[in-house]
């Protein structure tokens, strides 16, 4: 059989643009692995493993703003369609401890284009009033995005992606790909179990994997970067009363930790209310290899920055009652302009990777562009290919 149109990567990415293709394509396949149950046998790792990711609408820029908007606006249809519901509300937060910053200051000039509920905050004191149970410095200074702004379920939208593609008639494989070829006018794609597909057109969408196996004949330009997160226990009465606290963006930046990002407790599978905070820490990896990365993730060691996180966390919520805490890993991949690869690299090849720490709370736009991408040929017209033009590394 030759399909139409595979998709690599079922992840963010992968599984909104494997949706948005299947709407016009009959012969349609995603194939990328389940998240696996026993680490030590994991092959390749993904960010999506999680509860909670954040949701804004304000952007750095035009293009990312349109393409939060976009996605939080299809929600409500996909959760009708499909029966899951992957969306919060809450609102989200955004605070420079220092003051403000060419972020909040952008905010005024994107406005003009985009009709975005919002409340500035010009001191600690206001934001401290707005949210009493957050702690801000006198100094501070951010923004109140209300709804749809909050928090997204990345597993439970990935789910929901899925269901709306299988209704679609797609179809779903479990296994990894490692070696992507050309002949006879059509792609030929291998995977890890010995399995070969056959296809008219491949979209790559394996996130921080992108350049490992034989996926591509040129490298794209990738940093990939380790993150750390701490996971807060809390009661389910502490998950109550904190139940209404907005997501978090806190643009602190001192030697020890950079760029706070938090999501209140929340309840996961086990039953249990953990509360999710991430940073930057000075000892964070940049990987060259697939091995550094699987070594990392499977062994290495990042408990030193789990008494900085809950110390600054006591400080943006001294009132939180804790019961234990923990560190998970995550992994960041960065593109050379800042905004993701969407793009044909080779004859019927396209690629859609590099989501820079943002992409989750935009994906289902990204995902619809590199559909319509791989189906018409053309970037959607209210995008421009140059934006997203991939950049391959140096030989």
């Amino acid at each position: 059989m030759i399909y139409d149109c595979i998709i690599i990567g079922r992840g963010l990415l992968g599984s909104a643009a494997a949706k948005y293709t299947s709407n016009s394509q009959k012969k349609v396949a995603l194939i990328g692995p389940d998240e696996e149950t026993v680490l030590q046998q994991q092959i390749v790792f993904a960010s999506h493993y999680d509860r909670a990711r954040i949701q804004r609408i304000f952007g750095t820029d035009a293009v990312s703003t349109l393409l939060n908007q976009q996605s939080a606006n299809a929600y409500c249809s996909m959760q009708n369609k499909s029966g899951i519901y992957f969306h919060s509300e809450e609102g989200c937060l955004y605070v420079n401890p220092y003051g403000l910053d060419s972020y909040l200051e952008n905010v005024a000039e994107q406005t003009k284009n985009f009709t975005i509920s919002y409340q500035s905050f010009d001191s600690g004191e206001s934001l401290n009033s707005f949210t009493p149970d957050y702690h801000f410095p006198k100094l501070s200074k951010g923004i109140f995005e209300a709804a749809p702004s909050g928090h997204i379920n990345p597993r439970l939208l990935i789910k929901a992606q899925l269901n709306l593609f299988k209704k679609n008639g797609g179809e779903v494989f479990n296994d990894t790909v490692i070696d992507v070829s050309t002949g006879n006018n059509e792609k030929k794609i291998t995977t890890l179990s010995g399995k070969i597909f056959h296809s008219k057109k491949v979209l790559l969408a394996p996130g921080a994997f992108v350049n490992f196996f034989n996926l591509l004949k040129q490298k794209l330009f990738l940093t990939l970067k380790s993150e750390s997160t701490i996971w807060v226990k809390t009661g389910a009465d502490e998950g109550l009363r904190l139940s209404k606290l907005p997501a978090l963006l806190y643009k602190i930046k001192e030697p020890e930790i950079d760029d706070i990002y938090l999501i209140r407790p929340l309840q996961y599978p086990d039953g249990n209310f953990y509360l999710k905070m991430g940073a930057n820490f000075p000892s964070d990896i940049f990987f060259k290899n697939l091995r550094e990365i699987q070594d990392w993730f499977q062994k290495g060691n990042n408990e030193s920055n789990l008494k900085i996180m809950k110390d600054y966390l006591l400080q943006l919520i001294p009132s939180i009652s804790i019961q234990d805490s923990f560190t998970k890993k995550c992994i960041v991949c960065y593109t050379k302009h800042g905004k993701p690869y969407i793009g044909e690299v080779e004859n019927n090849l396209y690629v859609a990777a590099g989501g820079n720490g943002y992409s989750a709370m935009s994906s289902d736009a990204l995902g619809k562009i590199a559909a319509t991408l791989l189906v018409e040929n053309k970037f959607p017209e209210v995008f421009s290919a140059f934006d997203f033009r991939p950049v391959f590394a140096e030989p």
